[in-house]
């Protein structure tokens, strides 16, 4: 995967994103998108996504943070997973365990440190939403967004 957005706003932390099409028998196209957190590069998402409706069809959140308001089960700091429905939408929130990675968040954390695990989780969500990766599959260590240049030197311009 190739980083190709990063983006930041007021509301959330500054990420670095991924996106690549999947290949489906299906008439539709559908993204993966992989979402980390730079500023906890331990918790991060994984999206299977149709683009053209925006609906998220599955979503891994590793050591994620989410209430579900329908059983008030918190998952804080827990890995889960939302699973998409025509009757409940993207409501269908659970536990998962057949993903690999610790499950606790990890203390001084980096994009390079998590690299390993980024590939392991990236696989195992593919195979967990029934897709094949193909031989031509190469990992693309993500790399932090090159900082804005600064504006030095120009505050005493008239």
């Amino acid at each position: 995967m190739e980083t190709e957005e990063c983006s930041a706003s007021r509301y959330s932390p500054i990420h670095v994103e991924a996106n690549t099409p999947v290949r489906t028998d299906l008439s539709c196209r559908l993204d993966l998108r992989f979402r980390i957190a730079l500023d906890k590069p331990w918790e991060y998402s994984l999206m299977l996504l149709h683009p053209g409706s925006r609906t998220v069809l599955r979503r891994l959140d590793v050591r994620g943070t989410h209430l579900d308001r329908e059983t008030g089960e918190h998952f804080i700091n827990r890995t889960h997973k939302h699973r998409w429905s025509e009757q409940r939408g993207n409501r269908d929130v659970y536990a998962t365990d057949d993903i690999r990675h610790a499950p606790d968040p990890i203390a001084n954390a980096t994009l390079t440190s998590m690299d390993e695990e980024y590939d392991r989780v990236v696989r195992d969500f593919v195979l967990e939403c029934k897709m094949d990766i193909s031989a031509g599959y190469v990992w693309v260590p993500p790399t932090p967004p090159i900082p804005a240049p600064t504006l030095e030197g120009f505050e005493e311009y008239p």
